[in-house]
């Protein structure tokens, strides 16, 4: 770690900040002071943000998420002093634009650089208190802004809710010290070039001192900029912007006393009266907006498309997502765009009213065959025809926005990181941040941001009896028992994500002695290779299940195993989907994703919790074959021990 302080003198104002580097890519500045004085060391910092990835953890309270975006309240320890800060955690945005973005300084550090030019300027803002990043090439992926929190404060228009009862005296003293408070604000920032470009009431804080003065600050740098062109127009944005915010709070009186003082303190004197009409016509229009894009929210969709073609494991990650919608809009039509081969899986969904079909492989032949051709075209004009209003496309791939945007629905829904350029035909992108790492967050977060109510995650996979007693059949047929066996999952669709058929030998072995289970082998026809030298190598007899069962039939299978062992694939997610008890082998792939949900205790993995967003690891360490026997073996004990849950 690198360090070095400079000062940096303003106005009488002499800021001391640090500049940090760590070795794992993490850089950054920080504040030697607080508000109050209270002086801090290198050294303190180094040791307080030694591990960034982490100072996520243990907050207080979530104040925000949205996008990219997670902002949390959380108390520090500094040396011997505890500060309460807020933290908001960015992450680089999807898409050329964010790329092109991230090559600036971070996020984080233009907020952190921005509050001091303002608080040396005597401009009320949450003192700033760090910022760090972490660039990966040229990019900045990660950075984290962290400011003084405000003890006892709330975002304005909640503070104006909780003060505001009835009409009084008082009211009308606590408008009129606001009043000179956002005229003052935004006057400085107009004498210092600045102007605020999203100037609303969740980016304002205010409280109540000793005294009971009401004082505000301004906590939200994202929107400060400089003024280039159209100076005049930018000036009073804010003003318009602030006020359509706190509609039904603040009458037009309140909003002509902050224009007239706005105007005095920036001594404009000429066309006041032309000005202040046409501000009120744009924040009254600006409301009207907002209130029609909140009725909508609140009616819900009616007719809503699902695009998650494949695969088995990726669609069974999804459920949750559709689960939320259907509670959501519980009037609505849901559809789901699948692949053939994965439609079973949802055949019979209590959430779905109708599956269409997507033959990836035969569509992809359609600038050449007319058959296919036609196929294409046929699937677009029915697309078009049931007129949906919300299609989520969830494979984030080119070709599944490409059909999200040719359905001719208005509110598509996708990722803003979408690959292939697929990002381009969505009109609602949303990002994957720190929140919503794995993919089950990421999926409800997208279906959030329809408006739909995010309760307890839930996966639902239908049973048909049927199934159930085909199975049951099969293992009476092949001398296994019913009600005692575990299924190995033994290949995958990438060959780096299967664990060495020898290890899965000496584990076949270890559970049927200690457990006493039978060992049910489940693949496809590809993976009969495998199969058979398992049989070979295992001393236990191994049942042989490879190409016998129907999706639905190992969906009954999965649910009546005494464990399931698997590689990250399909039928491993369709077991932790179940609830029963599984065992996923992990190599390059990022558990923190697509591990089973909130079951932590399934998963075996070199440096898990250590890969951050990233999909997979080319570090040699997090090979499949590391895993060694033992590590799986225990957790298979783990799971299998007598009153385990």
């Amino acid at each position: 770690m690198a360090a070095m302080v400079f000062s940096k003198k303003d106005k009488g104002i002499v800021l001391r900040v640090g500049r940090l580097r760590f070795t794992d890519g993490w850089k950054g500045l920080v504040c030697l002071s607080d508000s109050l004085g209270r002086m801090f060391s290198v050294a303190d910092w180094t040791e307080c943000l030694a591990k960034p990835g982490l100072v996520l953890e243990n907050y207080e309270e979530i104040l925000k998420k949205e996008g990219s975006s997670l902002v949390v309240q959380k108390n520090i320890a500094i040396g011997p002093q505890t500060l309460p800060v807020v933290m908001k955690y960015d992450t680089r945005r999807g898409g050329f634009g964010g790329w092109l973005r991230s090559l600036c300084p971070g996020r984080a550090v233009r907020n952190f650089r921005t509050a001091i030019r303002l608080f040396e300027g005597s401009v009320p803002v949450a003192a700033p208190v760090a910022a760090i990043y972490k660039r990966k090439y040229l990019s900045v992926v990660e950075s984290i802004y962290v400011a003084e929190y405000v003890e006892g404060s709330a975002n304005l228009y909640n503070f104006l809710t909780e003060q505001l009862p009835g009409k009084s005296m008082k009211q009308y003293a606590i408008k009129k010290q606001l009043a000179e408070q956002i005229a003052g604000i935004l006057a400085k920032l107009h004498r210092m070039g600045l102007w605020h470009r999203d100037a609303k009431a969740s980016n304002f804080v205010a409280y109540k001192q000793a005294d009971g003065r009401c004082v505000l600050k301004l906590v939200d740098m994202d929107g400060i900029k400089r003024y280039m062109l159209c100076r005049r127009r930018r000036q009073f944005q804010p003003l318009w912007r602030l006020a359509a915010s706190l509609v039904g709070l603040v009458n037009r009186s309140d909003y002509l006393r902050t224009f007239t003082l706005y105007c005095n303190l920036c001594d404009i004197r000429e066309g006041r009266r032309q000005i202040y009409r046409r501000l009120a016509a744009r924040a009254r229009a600006k409301w009207l907006l907002g209130l029609e894009k909140t009725r909508k929210l609140k009616d819900g969709y009616n007719n809503i498309l699902i695009i998650k073609p494949s695969s088995l494991g990726d669609i069974v990650l999804a459920l949750p997502a559709l689960s939320a919608l259907r509670k959501s809009f519980p009037n609505a039509r849901i559809c789901w765009l699948a692949r053939p081969d994965f439609a079973p899986l949802l055949q019979n969904h209590p959430h779905l009213d109708e599956i269409i079909t997507f033959d990836r492989k035969f569509l992809g032949k359609a600038w050449y065959n007319t058959a296919a051709l036609r196929e294409l075209v046929v699937l677009i004009k029915r697309l078009r025809e049931e007129r949906f209003d919300a299609v989520f496309d969830f494979q984030g791939l080119l070709r599944t926005g490409l059909l999200s945007w040719l359905s001719g629905c208005k509110g598509r829904f996708g990722m803003a990181n979408a690959r292939e350029l697929g990002h381009l035909f969505y009109n609602r992108k949303v990002t994957q941040g720190r929140s919503c790492i794995h993919l089950v967050d990421y999926y409800r977060s997208i279906v959030e941001a329809s408006g739909a109510k995010l309760d307890e995650v839930e996966f639902l996979l239908p049973s048909q009896g049927k199934d159930e007693r085909q199975v049951e059949q099969l293992l009476t047929k092949r001398g296994a028992d019913k009600k005692n066996y575990a299924v190995f999952v033994l290949g995958s669709a990438h060959t780096e994500k299967c664990w060495p058929v020898e290890k899965y030998a000496v584990l076949a072995d270890k559970i049927a002695v200690q457990f006493g289970l039978n060992i049910v082998v489940v693949g496809m026809e590809a993976e009969k290779r495998i199969t058979t030298r398992l049989k070979i190598l295992a001393k236990t007899a191994v049942v042989d299940f490879t190409c016998l069962t129907s999706i639905p039939e190992l969906v009954a299978l999965l649910r009546g195993a005494r464990i399931v062992v698997s590689n990250d694939t399909g039928p491993g997610h369709i077991a932790g989907a179940l609830g029963v008890p599984v065992v996923l082998i992990f190599g390059p792939t990022n558990p923190a994703r697509v591990a089973p949900y909130g079951r932590s205790e399934t998963i075996v993995v070199v440096d898990g919790d250590k890969r951050g967003l990233e999909l997979r690891s080319s570090d040699t360490r997090h090979r499949i074959d590391a895993i060694e026997v033992k590590q799986v073996y225990a957790k298979v004990s783990e799971q299998l021990m007598p009153g385990h849950p």
